[in-house]
Protein backbone atom coordinates (compact mmCIF):
# COMPACT_ATOMS: atom_id res chain seq x y z
CA UNK A 1 0.00 0.00 0.00
CA UNK A 2 1.20 3.50 -0.74
CA UNK A 3 -0.08 7.04 -0.83
CA UNK A 4 -0.54 6.59 -4.58
CA UNK A 5 -3.25 4.00 -4.00
CA UNK A 6 -5.29 6.28 -1.77
CA UNK A 7 -8.13 8.60 -2.80
CA UNK A 8 -9.87 11.71 -1.53
CA UNK A 9 -13.32 12.05 0.00
CA UNK A 10 -15.11 15.10 1.44
CA UNK A 11 -16.36 14.71 5.00
CA UNK A 12 -17.83 17.57 6.98
CA UNK A 13 -16.83 19.95 4.19
CA UNK A 14 -13.14 18.97 4.43
CA UNK A 15 -11.04 16.79 2.16
CA UNK A 16 -9.90 13.51 3.69
CA UNK A 17 -7.41 10.99 2.36
CA UNK A 18 -8.75 7.44 2.41
CA UNK A 19 -8.08 3.91 1.24
CA UNK A 20 -10.52 1.26 0.02
CA UNK A 21 -9.05 -2.14 -0.78
CA UNK A 22 -9.89 -5.84 -0.72
CA UNK A 23 -12.94 -7.77 -1.94
CA UNK A 24 -16.03 -5.55 -1.93
CA UNK A 25 -18.24 -8.61 -1.36
CA UNK A 26 -16.62 -9.30 2.02
CA UNK A 27 -17.46 -7.67 5.38
CA UNK A 28 -16.43 -4.06 5.77
CA UNK A 29 -13.51 -3.32 8.13
CA UNK A 30 -12.71 0.28 9.08
CA UNK A 31 -9.25 1.11 10.47
CA UNK A 32 -8.71 4.27 12.53
CA UNK A 33 -5.24 5.49 13.47
CA UNK A 34 -4.02 7.27 16.59
CA UNK A 35 -2.71 10.75 17.32
CA UNK A 36 0.09 12.18 15.13
CA UNK A 37 -0.36 9.27 12.71
CA UNK A 38 -2.17 8.38 9.49
CA UNK A 39 -3.70 5.31 7.87
CA UNK A 40 -0.12 4.31 6.98
CA UNK A 41 0.27 3.09 10.56
CA UNK A 42 -1.71 0.02 9.45
CA UNK A 43 0.18 -0.54 6.21
CA UNK A 44 1.82 -3.79 7.34
CA UNK A 45 -1.56 -5.28 8.32
CA UNK A 46 -3.74 -4.02 5.47
CA UNK A 47 -2.56 -6.65 2.92
CA UNK A 48 -3.18 -9.37 5.52
CA UNK A 49 -6.60 -8.08 6.59
CA UNK A 50 -7.75 -7.49 3.01
CA UNK A 51 -7.72 -11.27 2.45
CA UNK A 52 -10.77 -11.51 4.72
CA UNK A 53 -12.35 -8.06 4.53
CA UNK A 54 -13.04 -5.07 2.39
CA UNK A 55 -10.63 -2.78 4.24
CA UNK A 56 -11.24 0.95 4.53
CA UNK A 57 -9.18 3.54 6.36
CA UNK A 58 -8.97 7.30 6.37
CA UNK A 59 -6.72 9.98 7.78
CA UNK A 60 -8.61 11.65 10.59
CA UNK A 61 -9.26 15.38 10.29
CA UNK A 62 -6.09 17.28 11.13
CA UNK A 63 -3.70 14.43 10.38
CA UNK A 64 -1.92 12.66 7.52
CA UNK A 65 -3.10 13.64 4.07
CA UNK A 66 -6.43 15.05 5.29
CA UNK A 67 -7.25 18.73 5.73
CA UNK A 68 -5.81 20.37 8.85
CA UNK A 69 -8.12 23.28 9.70
CA UNK A 70 -6.64 25.28 12.56
CA UNK A 71 -9.96 26.46 13.95
CA UNK A 72 -12.09 23.33 13.56
CA UNK A 73 -14.37 22.61 16.56
CA UNK A 74 -12.53 19.41 17.45
CA UNK A 75 -14.67 17.21 19.67
CA UNK A 76 -15.84 13.63 20.12
CA UNK A 77 -19.09 14.66 18.46
CA UNK A 78 -17.25 16.04 15.42
CA UNK A 79 -15.03 13.01 14.90
CA UNK A 80 -17.95 10.62 15.44
CA UNK A 81 -20.03 12.46 12.85
CA UNK A 82 -17.14 12.30 10.35
CA UNK A 83 -16.80 8.55 10.92
CA UNK A 84 -20.53 8.04 10.36
CA UNK A 85 -20.43 10.18 7.21
CA UNK A 86 -17.49 8.15 5.91
CA UNK A 87 -19.35 4.88 6.51
CA UNK A 88 -22.48 6.23 4.83
CA UNK A 89 -20.57 7.35 1.74
CA UNK A 90 -18.55 4.15 1.35
CA UNK A 91 -20.99 1.46 2.47
CA UNK A 92 -22.21 -0.82 -0.33
CA UNK A 93 -25.54 -1.54 1.33
CA UNK A 94 -27.21 -0.88 4.66
CA UNK A 95 -27.26 -4.52 5.70
CA UNK A 96 -23.58 -5.36 5.25
CA UNK A 97 -21.62 -6.22 8.37
CA UNK A 98 -19.36 -3.43 9.55
CA UNK A 99 -16.37 -4.00 11.80
CA UNK A 100 -13.79 -1.52 13.01
CA UNK A 101 -10.32 -1.41 14.55
CA UNK A 102 -9.18 1.69 16.41
CA UNK A 103 -5.67 2.38 17.68
CA UNK A 104 -5.06 4.69 20.65
CA UNK A 105 -6.97 7.92 19.90
CA UNK A 106 -8.81 6.07 17.12
CA UNK A 107 -10.10 3.58 19.69
CA UNK A 108 -11.63 6.39 21.76
CA UNK A 109 -13.31 7.79 18.65
CA UNK A 110 -14.74 4.37 17.79
CA UNK A 111 -16.22 3.96 21.26
CA UNK A 112 -17.70 7.45 21.06
CA UNK A 113 -19.21 6.70 17.66
CA UNK A 114 -20.67 3.39 18.84
CA UNK A 115 -22.35 5.16 21.77
CA UNK A 116 -23.53 8.25 19.90
CA UNK A 117 -24.71 6.25 16.85
CA UNK A 118 -25.89 2.84 18.09
CA UNK A 119 -25.95 -0.06 15.61
CA UNK A 120 -23.15 1.47 13.50
CA UNK A 121 -20.80 -1.46 14.14
CA UNK A 122 -21.19 -5.20 14.56
CA UNK A 123 -17.90 -5.66 16.44
CA UNK A 124 -15.01 -3.48 17.59
CA UNK A 125 -11.32 -4.08 18.17
CA UNK A 126 -9.56 -1.54 20.40
CA UNK A 127 -5.76 -1.49 20.37
CA UNK A 128 -4.02 0.35 23.23
CA UNK A 129 -7.02 2.64 23.35
CA UNK A 130 -7.12 6.18 24.67
CA UNK A 131 -10.02 7.53 26.73
CA UNK A 132 -9.37 5.95 30.10
CA UNK A 133 -6.61 8.18 31.49
CA UNK A 134 -6.83 11.86 32.44
CA UNK A 135 -4.72 14.26 30.46
CA UNK A 136 -2.16 16.00 32.71
CA UNK A 137 -2.62 19.74 33.12
CA UNK A 138 0.87 20.47 31.79
CA UNK A 139 -0.05 18.89 28.44
CA UNK A 140 -2.83 21.42 28.02
CA UNK A 141 -0.54 24.23 29.18
CA UNK A 142 2.10 23.66 26.51
CA UNK A 143 -0.55 24.19 23.83
CA UNK A 144 -1.12 27.81 24.82
CA UNK A 145 -0.22 30.59 22.33
CA UNK A 146 3.40 31.67 22.59
CA UNK A 147 4.56 28.28 23.79
CA UNK A 148 3.21 26.24 20.92
CA UNK A 149 5.41 27.84 18.23
CA UNK A 150 8.56 26.90 20.12
CA UNK A 151 7.33 23.38 20.81
CA UNK A 152 6.20 22.88 17.22
CA UNK A 153 9.78 23.50 16.11
CA UNK A 154 11.14 21.18 18.81
CA UNK A 155 8.76 18.27 18.20
CA UNK A 156 9.17 18.42 14.42
CA UNK A 157 12.97 18.16 14.72
CA UNK A 158 14.46 14.84 13.70
CA UNK A 159 16.19 14.21 17.04
CA UNK A 160 13.18 14.81 19.30
CA UNK A 161 10.59 13.27 16.99
CA UNK A 162 12.71 10.11 16.63
CA UNK A 163 12.97 9.71 20.40
CA UNK A 164 9.23 10.24 20.88
CA UNK A 165 8.38 7.90 18.01
CA UNK A 166 10.67 5.14 19.30
CA UNK A 167 8.77 5.18 22.57
CA UNK A 168 5.80 3.70 20.70
CA UNK A 169 7.69 0.41 20.33
CA UNK A 170 9.25 -2.08 22.71
CA UNK A 171 11.80 -2.88 20.00
CA UNK A 172 11.87 -0.35 17.12
CA UNK A 173 14.15 -2.66 15.12
CA UNK A 174 11.27 -5.12 14.83
CA UNK A 175 9.34 -2.61 12.71
CA UNK A 176 9.63 -2.77 8.93
CA UNK A 177 12.21 -0.13 8.00
CA UNK A 178 10.18 1.45 5.20
CA UNK A 179 7.10 1.71 7.44
CA UNK A 180 9.20 3.10 10.24
CA UNK A 181 10.61 5.94 8.12
CA UNK A 182 7.24 6.75 6.53
CA UNK A 183 5.38 6.94 9.83
CA UNK A 184 8.16 8.89 11.50
CA UNK A 185 7.90 11.48 8.72
CA UNK A 186 4.12 11.69 9.28
CA UNK A 187 4.64 12.32 13.00
CA UNK A 188 6.96 15.26 12.24
CA UNK A 189 4.39 17.18 10.16
CA UNK A 190 4.18 20.69 11.65
CA UNK A 191 0.52 21.18 10.73
CA UNK A 192 -0.38 17.88 12.42
CA UNK A 193 1.51 19.04 15.52
CA UNK A 194 -0.71 22.13 15.45
CA UNK A 195 -3.71 19.80 15.40
CA UNK A 196 -2.41 17.96 18.47
CA UNK A 197 -2.19 21.27 20.31
CA UNK A 198 -5.71 22.19 19.19
CA UNK A 199 -6.94 18.87 20.55
CA UNK A 200 -5.21 19.63 23.85
CA UNK A 201 -6.93 23.02 24.05
CA UNK A 202 -10.29 21.36 23.32
CA UNK A 203 -9.68 18.65 25.89
CA UNK A 204 -13.09 18.96 27.57
CA UNK A 205 -14.91 18.22 24.30
CA UNK A 206 -12.56 15.31 23.61
CA UNK A 207 -12.45 13.79 27.09
CA UNK A 208 -14.28 10.46 27.23
CA UNK A 209 -15.20 10.97 30.90
CA UNK A 210 -15.99 14.71 30.94
CA UNK A 211 -18.39 14.31 28.01
CA UNK A 212 -20.25 11.62 29.96
CA UNK A 213 -19.68 8.93 27.34
CA UNK A 214 -17.47 6.75 29.51
CA UNK A 215 -20.32 6.51 32.03
CA UNK A 216 -22.54 5.09 29.27
CA UNK A 217 -20.35 2.11 28.38
CA UNK A 218 -22.86 -0.26 29.95
CA UNK A 219 -25.10 0.54 26.96
CA UNK A 220 -22.56 -0.96 24.56
CA UNK A 221 -24.03 -4.26 23.41
CA UNK A 222 -21.58 -5.39 20.72
CA UNK A 223 -18.58 -7.72 21.05
CA UNK A 224 -15.33 -5.88 21.76
CA UNK A 225 -11.76 -7.20 21.66
CA UNK A 226 -9.11 -5.24 23.55
CA UNK A 227 -5.49 -5.61 22.41
CA UNK A 228 -2.49 -4.20 24.27
CA UNK A 229 1.28 -4.42 24.52
CA UNK A 230 2.81 -5.44 27.83
CA UNK A 231 5.50 -2.75 27.47
CA UNK A 232 3.27 0.15 26.39
CA UNK A 233 4.99 3.32 27.64
CA UNK A 234 2.27 5.64 26.32
CA UNK A 235 -0.75 4.02 27.97
CA UNK A 236 0.14 1.54 30.71
CA UNK A 237 -1.01 -2.06 30.24
CA UNK A 238 -2.66 -1.68 33.66
CA UNK A 239 -5.22 0.51 31.86
CA UNK A 240 -6.10 -2.47 29.66
CA UNK A 241 -7.60 -4.19 32.71
CA UNK A 242 -9.70 -1.12 33.45
CA UNK A 243 -10.99 -0.98 29.87
CA UNK A 244 -11.76 -4.69 30.05
CA UNK A 245 -13.70 -4.25 33.30
CA UNK A 246 -15.69 -1.26 32.03
CA UNK A 247 -16.74 -2.66 28.63
CA UNK A 248 -19.40 -5.35 29.15
CA UNK A 249 -18.43 -8.80 27.87
CA UNK A 250 -15.19 -7.62 26.29
CA UNK A 251 -12.20 -9.87 25.60
CA UNK A 252 -8.62 -8.93 26.39
CA UNK A 253 -5.34 -10.08 24.86
CA UNK A 254 -1.90 -8.78 25.87
CA UNK A 255 1.00 -9.05 23.39
CA UNK A 256 4.28 -9.99 25.05
CA UNK A 257 7.42 -7.92 24.42
CA UNK A 258 5.32 -5.29 22.67
CA UNK A 259 4.86 -1.55 23.04
CA UNK A 260 2.08 0.83 22.06
CA UNK A 261 1.82 -0.34 18.44
CA UNK A 262 1.33 -4.10 17.95
CA UNK A 263 0.18 -3.60 14.34
CA UNK A 264 3.73 -2.51 13.45
CA UNK A 265 5.73 -4.69 15.84
CA UNK A 266 3.71 -7.88 15.27
CA UNK A 267 1.63 -7.34 12.10
CA UNK A 268 0.89 -11.02 11.46
CA UNK A 269 -0.11 -11.84 15.04
CA UNK A 270 -2.13 -8.66 15.26
CA UNK A 271 -3.98 -9.42 12.00
CA UNK A 272 -4.64 -13.02 13.03
CA UNK A 273 -6.18 -11.90 16.33
CA UNK A 274 -8.40 -9.39 14.55
CA UNK A 275 -9.58 -11.85 11.87
CA UNK A 276 -10.31 -14.65 14.31
CA UNK A 277 -12.29 -12.42 16.64
CA UNK A 278 -14.30 -10.69 13.93
CA UNK A 279 -15.08 -13.83 11.94
CA UNK A 280 -15.64 -16.11 14.98
CA UNK A 281 -12.80 -18.50 14.13
CA UNK A 282 -11.28 -20.50 16.96
CA UNK A 283 -8.74 -18.47 18.93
Amino acid sequence: MSAKSSSTIVLGGHKHRYLDTGDSSKPMLLLLHGISCSLDFFEQTIPLLSRSFRVLAFDLLGFGGSAKPKKAPYSLNLYSSLIIEFLAKTRNNENEKTFAVGHSMGGKYLLSTALLYPDSFDKLVLSNTDGFIEQPGWVRGISLPGIKQVLKKVFSSKLVSSKVFNTAFHNPKRVNNVSYKKNLAVSRDKDAIETVMALNRNHKQLDFSKTGLRQQLDRLDIPVLILWGDHDLYISPSIARIVHDEIPGSELYIFKNCGHSPMLEYPESFSNKVVRFLLNDEQ
